[in-house]
């Protein structure tokens, strides 16, 4: 495996990027850093142990000196030879004791011998701490890149933002999760986690009420109810049932029943005729009706007022048995427009707008003519309503 990460990323991994002054920087913070704990120890060990009073302090210094080194140098080397075998896929636990070890004897001697300098014990302490944290976030970060550029390792996630974790926890830690096995970016995780989590959602609820249905096949026996309910996969059920479901069909079932109704416009009042007998009246009723604009609007509804209704009843005999005729062949085409039946029945549009509006009132029932047309009052202008014998 070593060998196949010194020779290179394998096809269509993209390599890590060379940090060659980071690293440069990063090694030159650890000389210093490993400097500085040593001195810190060979001050102490100067100091500390009873010295002979004759033995020089240069002298003390070269005898403690090999011992702080190797304290230093240990952590580092054993930390180095963790990092290796994690590399490896190994856990090294050993390794990282030792090195963890190491540097905590090398700090403890900094902060017990300067005890009586808080300043110092603060300083030397704190540097070897330091050193050893920036060792092993650098050691981790170089074990990823190799791991990563040898394809061992998941993709990394997106950096999602504070205001997005606040915002959607559930939906981010989802989307982070799916960025990292599937390696979406952060458009794309977001998306699949907020539509996973809401199939996840409305297939728990579809659930219950499979459960309950199951259950309630079954109220005679209780234990019966429960073994159903308890063999059937009700997941897999709710899944298959939502994947039956015809979106589409409920869609255009609850449109047609959101539309709004047509809006309803009033009839136009019918012109003042002179009186003549009933042949000419109905002549030339049926001329006017042929000779209006057949252009009109098909859906052109007659409002439901029944002082309207009345009006347009015709009061001869011949017109209401015609009108009844007409009728039931245009109940029977309820599909048809009103330009359809006008000309399929040699009227005009009007005439077919008035008779389904005066038959769904209930007006073209009787055999016999509405007589309460004849009662009704004279217009203000004198002249008498005409009638509609069309």
């Amino acid at each position: 495996m070593l060998r196949t990460s010194a020779a290179g990323p394998p096809p269509g991994t993209a390599a890590p990027p060379t940090r060659v002054g980071v690293e440069r920087a990063a090694w030159t913070f650890y000389v210093i850093a490993a400097l500085g704990s040593s001195i810190g120890q060979i001050w102490v060990g100067v100091q500390i142990p009873p010295w002979p009073d004759a033995l020089p302090l240069w002298a003390r210094a070269l005898l403690v000196m090999p011992f702080a080194i190797v304290i230093d140098l240990g952590g580092a080397v054993t930390a180095a030879f963790a990092d290796t075998r994690r590399r490896l896929g190994e856990t090294a636990y050993g390794w990282r004791l030792l090195s963890t070890a190491s540097v905590a004897l090398a700090v403890g001697i900094n902060i017990a011998g300067h005890a009586s300098s808080p300043y110092l014990a603060t300083v030397f302490g704190g540097l070897g701490i330091f050193a050893y944290s920036v060792w092993l976030l650098h050691s981790a970060a170089r074990r990823r890149d190799a791991l990563r550029g040898c394809g061992m390792l998941r993709h990394t996630a997106p950096a999602y933002g504070l205001w997005q974790w606040k915002r959607e926890p559930a939906i981010t830690w989802r989307a982070r999760t799916l960025a990292i096995d599937n390696g979406h970016g952060l458009v794309e995780s977001l998306t699949a986690a907020r539509t996973q989590l809401a199939a996840e959602a409305r297939r728990a609820a579809l659930a219950t009420h499979i459960e309950a249905k199951i259950r309630a096949r079954h109220s005679h026996d209780p234990i019966l109810a429960a073994i159903a309910a308890t063999t059937t996969p009700i997941d897999h059920v709710a899944q298959q049932l939502i994947d039956m479901i015809d979106a589409h069909g409920w869609a255009l079932l609850i449109n047609a029943e959101i539309q709004p109704p047509s809006p309803a416009t009033p009839p136009a009042a019918p012109a003042a005729q002179p009186h003549h007998t009933h042949d000419d009246a109905h002549h030339h009723n049926n001329a006017d009706e042929c000779s209006e604009d057949s252009d009109r609007d098909e859906r052109d509804h007659l409002t439901d007022v029944p002082a309207e209704l009345t009006r347009m009843m015709p009061t001869n005999p011949a017109a209401y048995q015609r009108w009844r005729r007409l009728r039931v062949k245009i109940s029977e085409r309820p599909d048809a427009t009103n330009k359809q039946l006008a000309d399929d029945l040699a009227t005009s549009v009007r005439t077919v707008q008035r008779i389904r509006a005066v038959g769904a009132a209930g007006l073209l029932d009787s055999p016999q003519p509405p007589t309460g047309r004849l009662l009704r009052p004279a217009r203000t202008n004198g002249a008498p309503y005409p009638d509609a014998t069309s």
